[in-house]
């Protein structure tokens, strides 16, 4: 079959505001690991980022007739969620012999909603790698949809389920990602990146990959848990990947998006002596947690190549820490954070939540104070935003206290999943939810506090100066001061 793979536009401005400019414009690998999934089963398969080229719906409209498919697969996500409900329905209509299918996490949790109006056929449940290629073999036979597992679809005017939520247990099954179906000009680290304070030589690029998938944890906030525990690549695999990368696109740099890249300590150590065998001067960055690292895990990764490690560090006050059920505690934190700069010159990244339940205004202050306290070389600050899926907006929607964006009748009021920002000081909007102990215009008041406590100190300002070029000086300027103050 013709499939055609599509990254859909989204409402980043919108949520943002003028925090848009430090995201990065990164391949959406989880839909490209469904497109080599489904060339590989022998499929025809073409792939528009429309994201990545900011495409109106007209251009995309036309670029989708122009391809002629017989199926467009789209990823889901909250930020482009309202966009896929109305143009999937027109689609629909223009193309009513294209089979339109909807994945990932956000269109797991509306299925019911999504299918009722007749914005798709299918919602795969879980991650398609293994679902689609058996979904287009029944769709080419125009067989049973109810043999085909993890998907929900409309059987005789109602939505149906098939049960499940896929997962691929053996990773070394999956081929590489497509990435030789986007364009390579459209992807680059943002002015002031988001993962990375190396600064790429000039002519190099920054590219990332997963070396594993999910998470042991179970952080109250977060979606990761949901993908059954940790599994890994083999180390030789994700070696061929990096190996790609550096020879077809020029990389200069790789972060590994990996929920937790420190789960397994001798897992590390080793894939970080291949990195430094291999490929000697790369440099990458990783997601770590304090409690699964030490300094022999450091050490190997420093030697092998690691230059930045983002540790979720969420508050300084450990009563919220365990509401969230972070575990972890603050003297643990500083402990390894501490660790990091002693025994290696990694920049140490820690990622802030304000807002977390229970958490009072005195409690915001307290999180900045740590903040501040502990030798970060950088840090992001965000506030709570429940998505669709993590255990704090399932328990907000049963309690019926957050807009889920959910109306009668199974309809969806999209414009709500506008407010599910976690930069709104940045941006017009308000926060989905706040903490009752808190305020809306406390929260933002907090958000922009944090920023201007953190970097204008001499050491940070310093660091953020001297990792940005000439000649995006001014600009980042600009934005530093419209979201500072």
């Amino acid at each position: 079959m013709k499939v055609l793979c599509i990254n859909p536009p989204d409402d980043l401005a919108a949520l943002l505001g003028d925090g848009a400019s430090f995201v990065s414009t990164m391949e959406p690998l989880g839909l490209l690991y469904v497109a080599a999934a489904c060339r590989e089963a022998g499929h025809e398969v073409a792939f528009i980022d429309a994201y990545a080229e900011n495409l109106d719906e007209e251009t995309l409209m036309r670029r989708i007739r122009d391809a002629a498919p017989q199926v467009v697969s789209f990823t889901s996500f909250t930020s482009n969620g309202g966009f896929l409900y109305t143009f999937g329905r027109r689609l629909r209509q223009e193309m009513p012999g294209v089979h339109v299918l909807l994945g990932n996490v956000h269109a797991t949790i509306y299925a019911r909603q999504y299918l009722a109006s007749g914005c798709c056929d299918v919602v795969v449940r879980g991650e398609g790698e293994e679902v689609m290629p058996a979904l287009l073999r029944v769709l080419e036979e125009g067989g049973d949809l109810s043999t085909v597992p993890s998907i929900a679809y409309v059987r005789d005017g109602v939505v149906a389920e098939t049960g499940g939520h896929a997962f691929v247990r053996d990773l070394s099954t999956l081929p590489l990602p497509a990435r030789d179906l986007t364009r390579k000009e459209l992807y680059s680290f943002a002015r002031t990146p988001n993962f990375s304070l190396y600064r790429t030589p000039e002519g190099k690029t920054e590219k990332h990959l997963f070396s594993s998938r999910g998470c042991v944890n179970r952080c109250t906030f977060c979606v990761a848990h949901k993908n059954i525990g940790i599994r890994v690549r083999p180390i030789d695999s994700v070696i061929g990947e990096v190996d790609l990368l550096l020879r077809e696109y020029d990389a200069g740099y790789i972060f590994f998006c990996d929920s937790l890249f420190t789960s397994r300590k001798k897992r590390i150590i080793e894939l970080s002596d291949a990195l430094r065998h291999h490929f000697p001067g790369l440099r990458w960055g990783c997601e770590a947690h304090v409690n699964t690292i030490d300094e022999d895990s450091v050490r190997a990764m420093a030697a092998g190549g690691c230059v930045d490690m983002n540790f979720g560090i969420e508050s300084g006050v450990d009563r919220l820490l365990t509401a969230v059920n972070k575990r972890q505690t603050t003297a643990q934190i500083a402990d390894a954070i501490r660790m990091v700069k002693r025994v290696s010159r990694i920049n140490a990244i820690g990622l802030f939540i304000l807002g977390l339940p229970g958490e009072r205004p005195e409690d915001s202050d307290a999180t900045i104070d740590f903040a501040c306290s502990l030798p970060l070389d950088m840090a992001q600050f965000s506030i709570l935003t429940p998505y669709p899926g993590s255990p704090i907006f399932e328990q907000l929607r049963a309690e019926g206290i957050i807009d889920d964006g959910v109306r009668p009748g199974d309809t969806l009021d999209p414009e709500v999943w506008r407010r599910y920002s976690s930069y709104a000081s940045f941006s017009d909007n308000k926060p989905i939810w706040v903490t009752p102990e808190h305020s809306v215009e406390g929260l933002l008041a907090a958000q922009k506090r944090a920023l201007r406590r953190f970097y204008l100190r001499p050491r940070p300002f310093l660091i953020q100066l001297r990792r940005l070029r000439p000649a995006d000086l001014l600009d980042t300027a600009r934005t530093f001061f419209k979201t500072f103050f």
